[in-house]
């Protein structure tokens, strides 16, 4: 058959601009691990062994990426350098050499050496560093070397992190972390932060890290099943499996099952917990997965056909509208015909905190200039908590989907706890170091009774914690409205309206006081009170006194005027000398 030179030409030209796309699209991903002597507590069975090597085996191939380790020096422990097979498998030996036996913790010299060749921001390469670690800035024994260090990473670390356009996605293995810092360092440079509250959460933790820095293509997982396209060239499946789980099988649309046994041109890792299958080239329709269902299970996949998710940070506050766009590219560039787009349904799914699934349509732009995007606003706000966020472009033919983490929490700290009797509550206010200068905060509290009547509440502060004792004495729900005038890291005046805050008010009977125990009235207001019960009563202890005044001068003046007349009646008396 001859072949069309114009077709030809055209495919060549294509394929040129997919690799000038892909090119500037390349990751560069550092890995920074803590191997100081606490680890030997926090992580006992050393899970940072096989969490690394899943991360290994997800980093597409064509990337840059390193492994650093560090405790009171910092080593390099896989050499930096393009992701192929050769580099995995200098990945996974280097991953078996981590250890907890190093002194102290100096992540001041390990943020500055992983990041060697980082000076300035480079628009064609997406730049991610992972920092794992249990601990706080320990450089010295002496403490105000270690402030001097943890402070050095404010003030100069993270401005270089910044204008050098690199991503931190920093893991706190333990509650005594410095979550302070981690989590400004993730903040500052638009990145994410997760606390493992074991070791055993590091695999899933690692891999939404990475989801989050490279944004892989997937296409959705419904139940135990997908649908591939002819447009796919690579799929990747990622299946945690409990410890007593069976291993996965893989069932191709024409029936034929994969597995470990019987790879069939797929390739497998695995490691305790996990199973990554990759398989070129895999046949259209739908696959299924032997397995059990966990919500973290993805089809990773090498396509043309993408989509682009931009609004959703790692962090937002509930007073923050998030304003989400969602768009198809092909090759590289943005699809805006109708007639291809009026297949396509756009839409966005997440599980309320109240365990409400919610499932919203994205609308297409109105703005002519907008063209292709859909849109979606959370205009009322999101509750702090944790979501998962699912947008998913899908037609008869082919299926995207992206998944995006989002924490909701406001830059302040409130704690309403029960306190002695029922109905008795200490409510106290805290900053977050990472939003708030900890010395600006001024907070207001207003409490609203059943009854609607409203107090506000003297707060005191005690070493940098707002408190107040709340007694309730009506039965029903009390609210605290709390706000918080501030001063942000970055020195801005800043006001936050917390909302209102829920407590359980509990009735209480006004104590009765005997009469036998009755105090003297010696005060003014029992006075006025004793007053006015008695105004309209006659006050008989008075009256009889002005009477028996009344008789007795009267009587008084009647014996004077007997005196008076007598000595007028009497005869003249002689004097005889």
């Amino acid at each position: 058959m001859q072949k069309n030179p114009f077709i030809i030409s055209l495919l060549i030209v294509l394929s040129f601009t997919a690799v000038v796309h892909a090119g500037s699209e390349k990751d560069d991903i550092r890995i920074v691990i803590d191997v100081s002597g606490s680890m030997k507590k926090t992580d006992p069975e050393n899970l940072r062994v096989s969490a690394l090597k899943l991360l290994n085996g997800l980093i597409p191939k064509g990337s840059k990426a390193g492994v650093w380790t560090f405790g009171k020096y910092v080593n390099q422990t896989v050499k930096w350098g393009s992701v192929n097979d050769a580099w995995r498998k200098q990945a996974d030996r280097g991953a078996e050499k981590i250890h907890s036996n190093a002194l102290f913790t100096n992540i001041e010299s390990a943020l500055a050496r992983s990041t060697t060749g980082w000076e300035k921001a480079d628009p064609k390469t997406r730049r991610n560093l992972v920092l794992l670690t249990d601990g706080q800035v320990d450089i010295s024994k002496h403490s105000e070397k270690n402030a001097i260090s943890r402070q050095a990473i404010l003030d100069k670390s993270i401005k270089k992190l910044k204008e050098a356009g690199v991503l931190v996605h920093a893991i706190a293995l333990s509650r005594d972390a410095d979550e302070a810092l981690l989590k400004r360092i993730a903040l500052e440079t638009n990145g994410s932060f997760e606390i493992a509250e074991s070791a055993q959460d590091l695999q899933k933790i690692f891999f939404k890290m990475f989801e989050r820095a490279v944004q892989p293509d997937t296409v959705e997982l419904r139940g135990n099943q997908f649908i591939i396209d002819a447009k796919i060239e690579e799929m990747t499946l990622l299946v945690f499996r409990k410890p007593e789980s069976l291993r996965p099988q893989i069932i191709t649309p024409g029936g034929v099952v994969i597995s470990a046994r019987k790879p069939r041109k797929s390739s497998w890792r695995n490691d305790e917990g996990y199973d990554l299958i990759t398989i070129k080239k895999p046949v259209k329709g739908v696959w299924s997965i032997e397995a059990d269902i966990d919500p973290d299970n993805r089809v990773m996949v090498v396509t043309n056909l993408k989509l682009e998710v931009s609004g959703l940070p790692a962090y937002i506050t509930p007073s923050e509208v998030i304003n989400l766009s969602a768009a198809l590219f092909n090759k590289g560039k943005q699809i805006r015909k109708n007639s291809f787009l009026r297949f396509v349904d756009f839409n966005l799914s997440y599980t309320k905190l109240d365990g409400e699934k919610l499932k919203q349509p994205l609308k297409h732009a109105k703005d002519r200039k907008q063209k292709g995007q859909y849109k979606y606003n959370f205009d009322k706000g999101l509750e702090e908590g944790k979501y998962s966020i699912l947008v998913t472009a899908d037609s008869k033919t082919f299926n995207r989907s992206k998944r995006i983490d989002l924490t909701v929490q406001w830059p302040a700290k409130v704690k309403i706890e029960p306190v002695g009797e029922p109905g008795n509550y200490q409510l106290s206010i805290s900053p977050r170091e990472e939003y708030l200068i900890a010395e600006s905060i001024k907070p207001t509290v207003k409490l609203e009774a059943p009854d609607k009547s409203k107090q506000d509440l003297m707060l005191t502060n005690n070493k940098g914690v707002w408190l107040v004792e709340v007694k309730t004495n009506q039965d029903g729900i009390y609210r605290a409205w709390v706000k918080v005038d501030a001063k942000n890291q970055a020195g801005e005046s800043v006001k936050h309206d917390l909302g209102a805050y829920s407590l359980i008010g509990v009735y209480r009977q006004p104590e009765v006081v005997e009469a036998d125990d009755m105090p003297e009235a010696d005060s003014t207001e029992d006075s006025i009170d004793e007053t006015e019960s008695n105004d309209n009563e006659p006050d008989w202890v008075v009256i009889s006194i002005v009477i028996g005044v009344a008789n007795l001068a009267l009587v008084l003046i009647g014996i004077g005027v007997i005196l008076v007349m007598r000595r007028k009646s009497a005869p003249p008396e002689f004097s005889v000398e």
